[in-house]
């Protein structure tokens, strides 16, 4: 007697890119495939902590070396002075570890697609983390495709706002992507509903801009993943020192900006 069938399980991905490119059904080697047209380019962005009673500058870590291209902690670098963290290393100076996708929700359409399937094993170099791998697909369909414009907007902040003095470094980079998806809830049960309303743009602004960037997408509240699947990073990097002063008129103020190359 044969083996009652499993029972199916089911997810939720996404796809950003112009209206044309999204289609009412695909495979999920079609969906890879468009969401490479969506999103092309990133910023990688860390922010640091200065050590309590540091009183050098930027000019001098750029000088000696330490704030370089990579985008490491220049304050693990030598002296051993300048390398103790604040209050007996209670706080992590790395308060900030973020790829940022340039979106243009301005133009970009978002397609839902919900995926249905069976449970995989995990091969010895596949990580099934996303679902269109952790999946063997039984169909996709889309649930809804609609501007970005039209869709509900709410803001972040991705600089501190603890007072203090702050580091920060960011790359540009070339960057692939699979289809968007949420971490938290990979592989489903039951088949999700979708509401439109639920789905929100996320805004920030960064640093001093004076207009809102896009940082990305919620749904219900929950942040949605966008994997790399490919990254290749310009050769040179800016920092940026900057204050906080939530007493001031202006809370962000930059001290020093200096774009390094790789050696």
């Amino acid at each position: 007697m044969d083996a009652p069938a499993a029972s199916p399980l089911y997810a939720l991905v996404f796809v950003v890119g112009p209206e044309a490119l999204l289609p009412a059904s695909a495979t999920a080697e079609q969906l890879e495939l468009l969401q490479r047209s969506g999103i092309g380019s990133a910023a990688a962005l860390r922010i640091f902590r200065t050590p309590g009673g540091w009183e050098g500058s930027l000019d001098e870590l750029v000088a000696d070396g330490r704030a370089d291209a990579s985008g490491h902690d220049p304050f693990l670098s030598p002296p051993p002075a300048a390398a103790q963290s604040e209050e007996g290393g209670g706080r992590r100076r790395l308060i900030c570890d973020a790829l940022v996708p340039h979106f243009d929700p301005r133009s970009d359409w978002i397609g839902v697609y919900l995926v249905e399937g069976d449970p995989r094993e995990a091969g010895p170099t596949e990580p099934l983390g996303h679902p269109l791998r952790a999946l063997a697909i039984r169909s996709i369909r889309c649930l809804d495709r609609f501007a970005l414009r039209d869709a509900e907007n709410e803001t972040c902040w991705f600089y501190p706002t603890e007072d203090g003095t702050y580091l920060g470094w960011e790359n540009q980079r070339r960057v692939e992507t699979l289809p968007g998806f949420l971490p938290e809830r990979v592989l489903l049960e039951e088949p999700p509903t979708f509401e439109r309303a639920d789905l929100h743009v996320l805004w920030s602004l960064m640093a001093d801009d004076l207009a809102l960037t896009c940082v990305g997408f919620t749904l219900n509240g929950r942040r949605i993943d966008w994997p790399l699947r490919g990254s290749e990073a310009e050769p040179f990097a800016t920092w940026t020192a900057f204050r906080v002063d939530s007493s001031a008129e202006a809370s962000y103020g930059e001290l020093a900006n200096i774009t390094v190359f790789q050696a």
